[in-house]
């Protein structure tokens, strides 16, 4: 905390009633000077200039305090002492030190506009379960960032590492379950996933927005539950909404630590902004797979056109071979990537390129890279 020595402001300020609690408007030009300290213990409404200020900034109240006002103040060093939190109806940027002595800073979650914006090299210290951003927490020009963002009574933080500078991005956290999130208007449906993704939490997402790829580091505590999504740590993943495709992708894991109980996870670099949310997610591993019997109708309605064998996610060096009842071989693909629609391309040359009768085939996988060798049936209904 900065010594509090004389200060030299230079503003307009004026002192008014809103709705039954004191208020101090700027309305002119308000400036901190170096070593300077100013002291707010009542709502600031910020309709004027301050972007320039050098010293310190407090916010101290028993109550709450309300920061509202046309234009966006900068702070050099601010710190918050507010037992029932700071109230952010308008965006706020920190050029060095935040100090979360009491209080959350608390933002709307259906405006992201409004933030706290970390620019450059400031930071932050202090940050625990009531002492943080509820809401949305931005950066400015940084390339590693951990956003003190949680709700009202948990800290939940989230990592992004880049090996560029992000020019922007901005995270929230939500305790809530992503099929009915109350700030979005879309849901994210956790049945649909793709790749070797087994299921999607159902007890928390984040929301990361920036437009630079970057990795994403996301922690678990007990309220997680990530011991319903995998049967170990390293089966957890990182997945995200995809904002185009609909549906929830893997976006890998890079580094993991931790037990189910207290953990942390990094993904695979990915560009955020392509997805909406993202959140904790289980995986198949060589123990859980289960290759199975398939039907394929390839008739261009949409569903079952293709065989898909997931578990080829996990080994991208595959060998995939088909034959008829007869035993003829009639489809061979290396490094297999679910796209057979029923087109013979080896074997009976009659056809051959052709969709293959209806009837009941078999077919062996192999997954070099898990060391797995598998037998089973398929069958095609044109």
């Amino acid at each position: 905390m900065k010594k509090i020595t004389l200060v030299y402001i230079s503003f307009l300020l004026s002192s008014l009633i809103i709705n039954g609690q004191e208020a101090v408007q700027n309305f002119g030009n308000l400036k901190v000077h170096t070593d300077g300290a100013l002291g707010f213990h009542h709502d600031l409404i910020n309709n004027g200039i301050s972007d320039d200020n050098q010293g310190l900034i407090g916010f101290f109240s028993n109550n709450s305090i309300l920061i509202s006002g046309a234009f966006r103040p900068v702070f050099e060093d601010l710190e918050i002492m507010v037992t029932n939190n700071l109230y952010l109806e308008v965006g706020i940027r920190v050029t060095n030190n935040t100090n979360y002595i009491l209080g959350n800073i608390i933002t709307p979650r259906d405006q992201i506009d409004i933030y706290i914006d970390y620019i450059n090299n400031a930071f932050y210290n202090g940050n625990e379960d009531f002492t943080k951003v509820d809401g949305y927490a931005g950066i400015t020009n940084k390339s590693n960032f951990t956003f003190p963002i949680g709700d009202e009574t948990r800290l939940r933080p989230l990592s992004l590492i880049s090996e560029t500078t992000i020019s922007n991005a901005k995270s929230a956290y939500f305790f809530e379950n992503p099929n009915s999130p109350s700030t979005f208007s879309l849901s994210f449906d956790t049945a649909t996933h793709t790749d070797i993704i087994t299921m999607i939490s159902t007890k928390e997402f984040w929301d990361v927005d920036a437009a630079t790829p970057a990795k994403v580091r996301l922690t678990w505590n007990p309220e997680s539950e990530v011991n319903v999504l995998a049967e170990a740590v390293e089966d957890l993943r990182v997945v995200g909404w995809h904002t185009t495709n609909e549906t929830w992708e893997n976006l890998g894991i890079s580094e993991y630590g931790g037990d189910f109980s207290n953990g942390y996870i990094s993904s695979e670099a990915f560009t955020p902004d392509d997805y909406s949310v993202i959140t904790l997610g289980g995986s198949l591993n060589k123990n859980n797979i289960n290759l199975a019997n398939y039907l394929i109708t390839p008739n261009g309605d949409g569903t079952n056109d293709f065989l898909v064998i997931k578990e080829v996610a996990l080994s991208p060096d595959n060998l995939l071979k088909i034959y008829n009842r007869w035993g003829r071989k009639v489809y061979e693909a290396e490094d297999y990537d679910n796209t057979f629609e029923g087109i013979a391309n080896s074997g009976l040359l009659v056809n051959k390129d052709k969709i293959l009768p209806s009837g009941l085939y078999f077919y062996i996988i192999e997954l070099k890279d898990i060391d797995v060798l598998h037998q089973g049936y398929l069958y095609i209904n044109e």
